[in-house]
């Protein structure tokens, strides 16, 4: 009984998660394009599957308990055949914090070890300068346009277009890739 309420829950999470982008006017492919046009000038912070199956951006802020929990577990996502990149969103109600706070790890020598270790509440000691704080606000927008308001959102970019919503394990992303 448990593997099926587990498996409509999920199904029932894959078929919300097609929708994610239609609070905008955006169609599916119009977001795709701009995600794909907007990539290199965003500077996503990539962990790279050995063996990559799939190619996933992933929309998080450094105050969100299940983004900490992607970012923790990240080994296993890339263990799975999930190369993971991840952009910030900023949420209205605490944009400045995170804008600050993630400008000061796009900002750091080491971009991957510090995501890793704001996202357990340990911020890099440097200051964000106002060129990573201007790129994390452009990250933001990306989210902003194609209608992201929750986090984490993953975004598989390759080999199709498809949103996941909130930290599903990498066994699950699979699955519901496969169908």
């Amino acid at each position: 009984m448990k593997g099926k309420m587990k498996t409509m829950a999920l199904a029932m999470l894959c078929a919300t998660s097609l929708s994610t982008f239609a609070a905008t006017d955006n169609t599916p492919k119009e977001a795709y394009d701009d995600i794909t046009h907007s990539l290199t000038d965003l500077q996503p912070i990539t962990f790279q599957a050995p063996a990559e199956k799939y190619k996933l951006l992933v929309f998080i802020d450094n105050q969100c308990v299940y983004c900490s929990n992607v970012v923790k577990n990240v080994k296993q996502y890339t263990d799975a055949g999930l190369t993971m990149s991840f952009v910030t969103v900023a949420p209205d109600s605490i944009r400045d914090s995170v804008i600050e706070d993630m400008g000061r790890v796009w900002c750091s020598a080491d971009k991957v070890k510090s995501l890793q270790k704001a996202m357990t509440g340990f911020l890099p000691d440097n200051d964000a300068t106002p060129a990573c704080s201007a790129l994390v606000e452009r990250q933001s927008a990306l989210a902003e346009r194609l209608g992201i308001r929750i986090t984490p959102i993953m975004v598989v970019i390759e080999p199709e277009s498809r949103s996941i919503i909130g930290s599903q394990p990498p066994a699950a992303i699979l699955a519901a890739l496969k169908k």
